[in-house]
């Protein structure tokens, strides 16, 4: 199904729509989808299953499933669904979610959490269901324009906003992860999982936290960034199997989760000047991987 109006898919102009409020619900894909958004109304995305990426300025969240994410008119970015993702989106302008808005005591407590993004917060799958369910009410009504399917619209806009602003407070009032939980969280999963090749994301995600908190969190502990830390940490493997063994290239290759030999190598002599061969060899002038030890980490 084509994205037109609800997202400007990347190296396209956008396309006018006659309809402020749009909404539609993505099955599973064969390829991924991925669009940029230009702060004009407000975005909500569902995902039921599956994965993604979001880019807002300069930080990349990963998504995924079942998760939320929410970003209020004005913020501009682009998000990218994986292959295989299930979920739904909905694009607000912000006259029509003026209306949406409840009366009373609560309105600025809501109008607060709506002015606020949410980046891919973990919700129940029932929940992901249920918002899903609404936002495809949303998309029936949008297409027949049958009587009374603005007042309808309004209805359901208003179940989101509810739900949405719910969603925020959970995630607010859930403890946060200290900086030095996440450091050895991360340093337990690193070791445990240092064969398979997890990127940063693939931790962050484990964490369930962003990965620009992930990276904050490991730049301040150890002065490198959680990508380097994992090089770092294949690098002693491999140096540790070509010093203290009799395997060949290939079989180290294999042992370290790489797909061959080559790609190995390569690998090694860009992280340390000479080749695998050289450093089990003692060529002049190896530069070692340095020390990875974290007993000195918080």
């Amino acid at each position: 199904m084509p994205a037109s109006g609800l997202f400007v898919p990347r190296h396209r102009s956008a396309i006018a729509t006659s309809s402020p409020t749009e909404a539609r619900l993505f099955g599973v894909s064969l390829s991924p989808l991925g669009w940029t958004f230009r702060g004009r109304r407000n975005r909500l995305i569902i995902l039921l299953s599956g994965s993604g990426r979001i880019t807002i300025g300069d930080s990349e969240v990963s998504l995924a499933g079942p998760a939320i994410l929410w970003t209020p008119a004005g913020d501009r970015g682009a998000v990218t669904i994986d292959a295989g993702t299930e979920g739904a989106a909905l694009a607000i302008p912000e006259l029509e979610l003026g209306p949406a808005m409840p009366a009373g005591a609560i309105f600025a407590e809501v109008r607060n959490a709506l002015s606020q993004p949410i980046l891919g917060a973990r919700i129940s799958a029932a929940d992901a269901r249920r918002l899903c369910a609404t936002i495809g009410t949303i998309e029936e009504e949008l297409k027949e324009n049958g009587p009374g399917a603005q007042e309808v619209i309004r209805h359901h806009l208003a179940l989101l906003v509810i739900a949405i602003w719910r969603l925020a407070n959970i995630e607010t009032r859930q403890p946060k992860p200290s900086p030095r939980t996440i450091v050895r969280g991360f340093v337990h999963l690193m070791e445990l999982h240092i064969r398979d090749h997890w990127t940063v994301g693939d931790y962050a995600a484990a964490l369930d936290i962003p990965a620009d908190r992930l990276n904050t969190a490991i730049r301040r502990a150890a002065g490198r960034t959680p990508q380097d830390l994992i090089h770092a940490r294949i690098m002693t493997e491999a140096a540790t199997l070509l010093d203290g063994s009799t395997l060949q290239i290939g079989q180290i290759a294999t042992i370290l989760g790489f797909k061959d030999a080559a790609y190995f190598s390569r690998f090694f002599k860009r992280l340390s000047g000479i080749s695998p061969r050289a450093h089990r060899e003692g060529a002049s002038n190896r530069n070692r991987p340095r020390d990875t030890s974290f007993a000195a980490w918080p």
